[in-house]
């Protein structure tokens, strides 16, 4: 893979990270415990997603793969990423877990965006 693959896969790796640490503010301000809870864990994971796709980023350079399956790895990277920030950024606003389908439109998109982060994360 190319050099432009890796530095493309830690500016989106450092993108979920730095949302990441962003949505632990919430849980300053929260009151509810059921809120705080999914504040934390969009937190949590979107933390250790950015790292995740951050250490990634130092194998790329030596996986020898064709263009079309490193492009595969990327978008795989990519929907993990923004699919679990989506997901928990919805989730965290309405007080939901977006790891199961709700009753509102909304809560079916987060789900929907969770199922695409965790397609995207196994294929990764």
């Amino acid at each position: 893979m190319t050099s432009t693959a890796r530095l493309r896969l830690i500016w989106h790796g450092a993108i979920v990270l730095l949302v990441g640490l962003l949505l632990g503010l919430p849980t300053v301000v929260e009151t509810s415990t059921e809120s705080v809870r999914v504040w934390h864990t969009a937190h949590e994971a979107l933390i250790m997603m950015g790292i995740w796709m951050l250490a990634a980023s130092s194998v790329v350079p030596v996986l020898v793969l064709e263009q079309r399956e490193a492009r595969a790895l990327m978008w795989a990277y990519l929907a993990m990423g923004y699919g679990f920030m989506i997901a928990l950024l919805i989730g965290g606003a309405i007080g939901i877990s977006p790891f199961e389908p709700g009753k509102t439109p909304v809560a079916f998109i987060a789900f929907l965006a969770s199922v695409i982060a965790i397609l995207g994360a196994v294929m990764a």
